[in-house]
């Protein structure tokens, strides 16, 4: 068992905005940014449990500001704490004007991951984190947020079992299915999570356009955890609800079940919730259709997705004092 600091866990990509990785007003794609963070995160996870790593769990993610064609996007990834086989993992990205020298902090979140062997299963990572003197702080932060991701997921066995509709009221709505292909695995059989969150982003980006008639953008990503492992062969189910509409935003939810076709047996893998923004063609806040909820079950959908809208204004709020303030570990 060897001991490293958070520093020197650190991993670093680097990306340039092409024209096809954004929407017809040149803005990245929130599903690609998530790609590429996961995609970080994933290389400092294995490279510090040396071997393979899946996604577990990730806080909620906020895209603070846009990211246009012609940007150079800078994804710093590290891991704060490990346990037996779990990973807490730091995540930022910024982006850079290359003509302006421009430079802005998009976002700023932390992933879970555990280290898992060729069939999936759970192996201990052999390392440890002992912090530096000027890393203690983190290292405090991280080891709460893995107690509490433990305590959250206590039901996950039952969950998974969990293949109900997302939204049996909601009369906004989309679904489709799909085999998982082998290039959708980033190594042996498993759905790459990366692969997994674009495809997300995509289709309640679509149905959030759909409503709005108009260009959307990903605001944010709430938190997720992976109930079950999604394999190269098994259909996923996706069905996508608007749960919420504010002047300018939507909520989206968005709910996986996924299939073995072979034995017929389904399990729910993850659900999320997704905020959009309705913009104009100067990328400036526009007003969306009003919305009028029907039934009473619609209504307590809404009250719940009000609450969370609530709430992610308030960790806005306080992710911008933490990054106007200087965030630790940016080196």
């Amino acid at each position: 068992m060897s001991d490293v600091s958070i520093k020197s866990t650190v991993a670093d990509s680097m990306y340039f905005v092409n024209p096809g990785d954004t929407n017809p007003l040149g803005i990245l794609h929130g599903g690609n940014l998530m790609n590429w963070l996961v995609s970080t995160a994933t290389l400092a996870a294995a490279s510090l449990s040396k071997g393979d790593a899946l996604l577990g769990a990730l806080d909620s993610v906020y895209f603070l500001n846009p990211i246009h064609v012609g940007d150079m996007v800078a994804i710093r990834a590290w891991v704060e704490y490990v346990g037996t086989s779990s990973m807490e993992v730091g995540i930022r990205a910024k982006s850079e004007n290359p003509v302006t020298g421009d430079s802005r902090m998009t976002t700023y979140s932390h992933m879970a991951f555990v280290a898992v062997d060729l069939r999936g299963n759970p192996r201990p990572v052999g390392t440890k984190i002992r912090p530096a003197s000027d890393e203690e702080t983190v290292y405090a932060d991280a080891f709460r947020r893995w107690q509490n991701r433990r305590e959250k997921i206590q039901g996950r066995r039952e969950l998974r079992n969990d293949i109900s509709p997302l939204s049996q009221s909601s009369t906004f709505k989309m679904s489709f299915s799909r085999l998982v292909l082998s290039n959708d695995a980033l190594y042996g059989d498993l759905m790459y999570a990366g692969r997994l969150l674009k495809l997300l982003d995509e289709f309640t980006g679509a149905l959030a356009t759909k409503y709005a008639k108009g260009i959307a953008v990903t605001g944010s990503v709430d938190e997720t955890v992976f109930y079950y492992p999604i394999h190269v062969g098994d259909i996923i189910n996706l069905e996508v609800a608007l749960t919420y509409v504010g002047r300018s935003s939507m909520e989206v939810g968005a709910k996986i079940v996924c299939t073995d076709p072979f034995t017929g047996t389904s399990h729910h893998a993850a659900t999320s919730f997704y905020t959009f923004v309705h913009i104009d063609e100067k990328d400036r806040p526009a007003p969306v259709p009003e919305y009028k909820v029907s039934t009473k079950e619609e209504g307590l959908v809404w009250e719940a997705a009000r609450a969370r809208a609530e709430r992610r204004r308030t960790e806005v709020a306080r992710l911008k004092e933490m990054i106007n303030s200087g965030l630790p570990l940016l080196y």
